[in-house]
């Protein structure tokens, strides 16, 4: 299996600017736990964070990177969800899903993740490298995906309503008033067409910032995304500028999001019933914890113990042979058979050393040397004895 690490080097941000100082005094503390490998110590500061702050998005996002350095690929995806219910932009929680579907094993809702990463974030080569790791394992270890709940799927493209645009370009113009654009925003909040997430009014303003005009125009021509829209709606909501009533109420939308966190981690358990139920492989780009698993299964085959102690008595040196003044030495290698069933076919692997370093240029006592490697069935007279 592939370790998908999480980087951190654009993810430590300080938490929101109106918490106690002792509270950023915390969060820097557990920072740098974390970037000491202190996981565990970090998550505990981090939880005591979230009791006073339980959505703020820059802990819950440091919570899930602790976790998934921790190799709690589960609880690390769930942090990460939150971060998406309240976010569904955030790059770093998209392709924190993806590390962590990877490390499940289900390759399949990892790359759909990757994809989506890549999309608003083209240029990273980490995300590139994830999304081709996990399309090279889809290729090579087909398998049956775990099925995911018709409630948690995302349309895969959204549509607003062709009239919706021209209101906001309208609206921008003064053309229309306030209360018929918010039917509209209400319209497409209530559709789920945009994510408008609940906002706390602060105080009430009576004018209208030029630049929040300028994004509706702009966005009715295709000019910037939906998110930098929604931020001047946030923006007017926030401030009272602009009344939007939506019929459900924050309690209300916070028990969807409850509902809708539960139905994730039931999906999650299913993941790991199937992982179990399929035997299904987890590729490591280094030999497994399966390797030790059939090799103290099998242990009295392989008699690694006994091969040891006599081989150690009795290991021929290897022979040379000296052309145009360049040491020729000559190893033979007895190669024990491979337990069958691994992820990885370590006897290609070990030929392509073999290739490796005969290719190198090495000297001895003074000359140019250069190794061969030959196959023998013959342990008595192998230089070199590889097992598994």
């Amino acid at each position: 299996m592939c370790i998908l690490v999480l980087s951190l080097n654009i993810i430590l941000v300080p938490i929101f600017a109106q918490t106690a100082n002792d509270v950023q005094t915390l969060f820097k503390q557990a920072n740098q736990n974390l970037l000491n490998g202190k996981y565990n110590e970090a998550i505990l500061i981090y939880d005591d964070i979230l009791v006073k702050f339980p959505n703020n998005i820059s802990t819950l996002k440091m919570k899930a990177i602790a976790l998934s350095n921790l190799g709690e690929h589960e609880k690390s995806l769930l942090e990460f969800f939150k971060i998406l219910q309240y976010q569904p932009d955030d790059i770093t929680a998209i392709t924190g899903m993806g590390v962590g579907f990877g490390n499940l094993g289900e390759y399949q809702e990892a790359n759909h993740y990757f994809n989506e990463a890549i999309m608003k974030k083209p240029d990273s080569v980490i995300i590139k490298n994830y999304k081709e790791f996990t399309e090279k394992v889809i290729t090579k270890y087909p398998y049956v995906p775990t099925k995911k709940p018709i409630e948690l799927e995302k349309p895969a493209n959204i549509i607003i309503p062709d009239w919706v645009k021209p209101m906001a370009k309208w609206w921008s113009e003064r053309q229309i008033e306030d209360k018929e654009f918010s039917s509209a925003l209400l319209f497409l909040i209530e559709n789920k067409i945009i994510d408008i997430p609940i906002v706390e009014t602060k105080s009430n303003e009576d004018t209208i910032p030029d630049w929040i005009r300028n994004n509706a125009l702009w966005w009715s021509e295709g000019a910037i995304s939906d998110k930098d829209f929604v931020v001047g709606i946030q923006y007017m909501m926030k401030n009272g500028i602009i009344g939007i009533e939506i019929k459900k109420s924050h309690e209300d939308i916070q028990k969807e999001k409850e509902a809708e966190l539960k139905l994730f981690e039931k999906y999650l358990r299913n993941i790991s019933n199937n992982i179990i139920d399929e035997k299904r492989y987890i590729e490591y780009p280094n030999p497994s914890q399966d390797v030790i698993k059939k090799f103290l299964r099998d242990y009295v085959k392989w008699n690694f113990e006994g091969e040891v102690k006599v081989a150690s008595n009795s290991f021929p040196n290897p022979t040379y042979e000296i052309i145009d003044d360049e040491y020729v030495i000559h190893y033979k290698v007895f190669v024990n058979e491979q337990p069958s069933g691994l992820p990885l076919n370590h006897v290609s692997t070990l030929q392509n050393s073999f290739l490796f370093w005969e290719n190198q240029e090495l000297s001895s006592n003074g000359h140019k040397a250069k190794v061969k490697f030959e196959i023998t069935n013959q342990k008595r007279e192998a230089n070199v004895w590889v097992t598994w």
